[in-house]
């Protein structure tokens, strides 16, 4: 089954990261971290504003390699550095887009009280606030991997380097 996984998260991101590379230890997080990944990518949401919401939640996190990842990603599907830059700190010219970096941000923080009447006034239906959650958590997941091995991009992993 691991080889599978590996296979799909070459075809999706045209390379393995280290994060996957360090996952790939279990393969049973592996496939579920996969399947919850392809699982979103069918969302309502466009690409652009997953990345943003990486990007904020990365920001929020601290976490440098997902930082440089989700950048170079964000970079790859069109955003500007202005754009990649004023993600980061939960910022957009595009009132929606904003009002969902800042509640990104704040489930990040896992603030008691989240601005959900901006999402609404902006336009956001349940649907779209259960998929921003989603994208929430998988970046936290993905965050919280990446500090705990303390992968780098160009670098593998302790894990991965001892293993």
């Amino acid at each position: 089954m691991q080889t599978i996984s590996l296979e799909s998260a070459n075809q999706t991101r045209g390379v393995l990261s280290n994060m996957i590379k360090t996952l790939a230890q279990s393969p049973s997080a592996l496939d579920g971290y996969l399947e919850f990944r392809d699982a979103l990518s069918g969302t309502a949401l466009s690409p652009a504003l997953c990345e943003q919401i990486a990007l904020v939640v990365a920001q929020t996190n601290l976490c440098e390699s997902s930082l440089a990842e989700h950048s170079h990603l964000a970079a790859l599907i069109g955003l500007t550095k202005e754009e990649i830059q004023d993600s980061r700190e939960g910022r957009s010219p595009d009132g929606k887009v904003e009002a969902v970096l800042r509640f990104a941000r704040d489930v990040t923080m896992r603030k008691r009280q989240w601005p959900l009447n901006e999402l609404r006034e902006h336009g956001c239906s349940d649907a779209d606030v259960v998929e921003i959650i989603a994208h929430v958590a998988l970046n936290n997941f993905e965050n919280y991997l990446n500090r705990f091995a303390r992968t780098r991009r160009g670098r593998e992993s302790w894990l991965t380097a001892a293993g």
